[in-house]
């Protein structure tokens, strides 16, 4: 506890307004085998909604999740949210508008669903307006060379069909439009008119919003059973879900006074 204190007395210190923004699988949602079954526990949705009520203060999920998957999550008020890995980004209250691709880049991308059909069927396939992402926990579970060479496979075809490639836990992303995290907190900090920001996140696609925050203001990751390399020498860090939690109850709790 002593550790988190800490860092919930150096958020607090942090100029305001305060941006707190936040990945959701495996940062405020455990992870899962199927991803449609994830789901943000209640205390943490009370947390995150006094947080976005806080004054001089603000919330905004960042999430590789499409945003009909992030609704089935939470149906919070007055956030911003980042989905598809900052493919869309949303202010509060705004609809998503249409989103058209070139035909040589939707080209590309039905190509990759037709290996995807014929080759991952037992993968869990999340489709996406602008990308496609094969995830094989389940899979690895029971047969991890399996689950590998999917992996492999996936990440071939997408780079010869010029698709970006997002590489996460268990997971291959095929994108037709390239875009992360760390430009869609880019763009959150700076439309929101934030002063400083607090990001945590658990998996390589969160680094580059975890460095940003660490230059205006807070940067965390999540510590897991499967997190792989080093975290960013820039980060503090959170031991699992539950850290964060933790956090989030305390920090909300502090920031309104």
């Amino acid at each position: 506890m002593t550790r988190l204190r800490t860092l919930l007395e150096s958020l607090l210190e942090l100029e305001r307004p305060l941006l707190v923004a936040l990945d959701v699988d495996g940062t405020i949602s455990p992870i899962v085998a199927d991803p449609d079954l994830a789901r943000i526990p209640d205390a943490t949705l009370s947390s995150l909604e006094a947080l976005a009520g806080a004054p001089r203060a603000g919330l905004a999920l960042i999430t590789g999740r499409a945003l009909s998957s992030l609704a089935r999550m939470e149906q919070l008020e007055g956030i911003w949210r980042a989905v598809e890995h900052g493919g869309l980004v949303l202010a509060p209250g705004q609809a998503p508008g249409p989103r058209e691709l070139v035909p040589e880049r939707r080209e590309a991308l039905e190509l990759f669903q037709h290996w995807v059909r014929t080759h991952a069927r037992d993968a869990f396939i999340e489709y996406k307006p602008q990308a496609i992402a094969v995830h094989v926990r389940a899979i690895a579970a029971k047969d991890p060379a399996r689950a590998a060479r999917l992996l492999g496979e996936a990440d071939e075809l997408a780079q010869n069909l010029g698709l970006h490639v997002r590489r996460g836990k268990a997971l291959r992303e095929a994108e037709a439009v390239r875009h992360d995290k760390g430009s869609a907190l880019t763009e959150i900090f700076e439309r929101s008119g934030a002063r400083s920001v607090f990001f945590a996140g658990d998996d390589l696609t969160d680094f580059p919003a975890i460095e940003f925050a660490a230059e205006h203001g807070i940067g965390a990751f999540v510590c897991s059973d499967e997190q792989r390399g080093a975290p960013p020498a820039s980060a503090e860090l959170l031991q699992s879900v539950d850290d964060t939690a933790e956090l989030l109850a305390e920090l909300a709790k502090r920031i309104t006074l």
